[in-house]
């Protein structure tokens, strides 16, 4: 039986499903290598592979505005480039030992080899983007990685912050989740000749979906199981993340109950942050993280309805329901 989140991501995955094949001879083409070392390492990034939302984003948005030609299944390929190596960092700095059901690389391989392994997906990425005839996705794609790299700094920075307020948080996740959503429309719009205004609606809507996005995913981290999420859960509370369902805590709680998560936060202990489990159904912390996704996705609709009528529209639209039905 057809869950409603797999119902949903077909739905947007279904009219373009042959070119997200392309998507991937591209990938392929890119991380060919001779080195042997590094052969290993890329077939083992390879099974991060997701659902490949992203390139998804980039073709459907090309094909509001006309037919779909080579470079756009590179840029889809390159987006994809880009948010793989931010995953192989992001498991050093939370110290993840596992990614879509397997080892991470740096628990297979150890930190050094990660971080080269990362920077080489970014390097290979620019590369890439910089041999395309239409200079626009290199320039800007290089703009989008120093806007994820801000938010991944200014996240390592506030950790341990109880203090930390609602509008840094969405600052942070814009920045280092949100913005190569945005990224992926926009690019795709653009290449096609999309009007400017509507190339900027459509990064606006990718903006509001992946800052959705990351608040389910700060929920799954919270609520999941790591067999069916497929990756490791708990690490925002292990690395003393705010992430929006404690920051509801907070802005609820009692004057104790607050007292308690700020010494929680700041203990710096598996257990002692473990112990706000409690508080964030006591206060329906959850549920307020969710209703804010929810309304984001409504934005993110409502802008949709400025653009054209086209089937892809539509599977944007589904976009937004997968987000908030995803459970990994």
């Amino acid at each position: 039986m057809v869950t409603g989140t797999a119902a949903a991501l077909e739905a947007v995955l279904a009219p373009i499903r042959d070119d997200l094949e392309g998507v991937e001879a591209e990938l392929a083409r890119m991380l060919r290598s001779r080195a042997e070392p590094l052969e290993a390492l890329i077939a083992h990034v390879s099974r991060f592979s997701g659902k490949r939302l992203r390139p998804a984003l980039t073709l459907l948005a090309a094909r509001m505005f006309g037919d779909l030609r080579p470079e756009h299944r590179t840029v889809g390929a390159i987006v994809e480039l880009i948010h793989t190596a931010t995953l192989v960092h992001d498991d050093i700095l939370d110290e993840s030992f596992l990614r879509r059901r397997v080892e991470t690389i740096n628990r297979r391989c150890g930190n050094e080899t990660a971080v080269l392994l990362g920077d080489y997906l970014f390097a290979t990425a620019f590369k890439e983007a910089a041999a395309l005839k239409d200079r626009f996705p290199a320039r800007y794609l290089s703009d989008i990685v120093t806007v994820v790299c801000r938010g991944e700094i200014l996240q390592v920075h506030h950790r341990n912050d109880p203090d930390l307020s609602e509008e840094t948080y969405f600052r942070i996740i814009e920045d280092k989740t949100a913005a190569l959503y945005a990224a992926a429309l926009r690019c795709g719009a653009v290449l096609s000749g999309a009007p400017p205004e509507q190339a900027e609606i459509l990064e606006a809507f990718g903006l509001r979906l992946g800052c959705a996005f990351q608040i389910i995913d700060d929920i799954l981290d919270l609520t999941g199981e790591e067999s069916a999420v497929g990756k490791s859960l708990g690490t925002d509370l292990d690395k003393a993340k705010m992430t929006l369902p404690l920051l509801r805590v907070r802005a609820k709680a009692s004057p104790a109950d607050r007292a308690r998560m700020r010494d929680a936060i700041r203990a710096g202990t598996r257990e002692a942050r473990e112990a706000l489990r409690p508080l964030l159904r006591e206060y329906d912390a959850l549920g307020s993280a969710r209703a804010t996704a929810e309304a984001l996705v409504d934005e993110a609709r409502t802008l949709l309805e400025t653009l054209p009528d086209t089937p892809e529209r539509a599977a944007l639209r589904q976009a937004a329901e997968y987000v908030l039905a995803r459970d990994r």
